[in-house]
């Protein structure tokens, strides 16, 4: 079976091109391992469907695209930064969308990936935001000239603070609701696997197992790769 790598909350920018270089040499080392790839939500800081975005991630994307065609699988999770990526761009560089949250197959395991926010069930002011104001944004999204929509989207999702910005334990409303993972053991997933609070944690349910990982800056990122059936946590750094 293939290694199989896990990210979450790379939160790349317009202007994290040093985290681009990062990102995509942490690329090299998964094609030189013969992996798989997910990413977990938040990859990207913020996203509109406009030209502007296109020609500033297209070095990352266009890695993304030569670790697909060597074999991989690349599947994409969205967040709540990147939640209007379309699954039309994705497919072009070879990427396939999830949605919020899936289940897939490691061999003898079985794993469910999300990017987080679906486990925070005390975090109800943003459950009813999501709810009420994410079909608004997609909405501008496809109506406004791209550069509107996407000076639109940058504003008012960059004003949310990130959960585990600013402090070591995420507070009550940021922290993982341990019934709703549970949930997920005793309809037979094997591991729960997760980003959103940019805070490392773990924990076991007899063999089941809860990963959430942190988030990346310019120069190192955290990973969690499923080996030989065996999860490990490991970061990738550059210098």
């Amino acid at each position: 079976m293939p290694d199989t790598f896990f990210v979450a909350d790379v939160h790349l920018g317009l202007d994290s091109s040093r985290r681009q270089k990062t990102f995509i040499a942490f690329l090299a080392h998964v094609r030189s391992c013969g992996g798989n790839l997910y990413l977990l939500g938040d990859f990207f800081d913020f996203w509109a469907n406009n030209r502007a975005m296109y020609r500033r991630m297209l070095p990352v994307l266009e890695g993304l695209r030569e670790l697909s065609a060597s074999g991989a699988t690349v599947g994409f999770i969205y967040g709540n930064r990147d939640f209007l990526v379309r699954s039309s761009m994705l497919e072009s560089f070879g990427i396939t969308l999830l949605g919020e949250q899936a289940d897939i197959e490691l061999g003898s395991q079985r794993a469910h990936i999300t990017h987080g926010y679906t486990l925070c069930l005390n975090d109800t002011p943003f459950l009813i935001y999501k709810k009420n104001v994410w079909p608004v944004f997609r909405l501008l999204d496809r109506l406004l000239p791209g550069m509107l929509s996407n000076y639109v989207v940058r504003t008012f999702i960059l004003r949310s603070k990130d959960p585990g910005a600013q402090r070591q334990t995420p507070g009550p409303r940021f922290q993982f609701t341990r019934d709703a993972i549970e949930a997920y053991f005793h309809r037979g997933v094997d591991a729960v696997i997760c980003g959103h609070t940019h805070v490392e944690e773990s924990f076991s349910s007899g063999q089941k197992r809860f990963f959430a990982i942190g988030s990346w800056d310019d120069t190192h990122g955290p990973y969690l790769v499923c080996r030989d059936g065996t999860f490990i946590r490991e970061t990738f750094a550059v210098s």
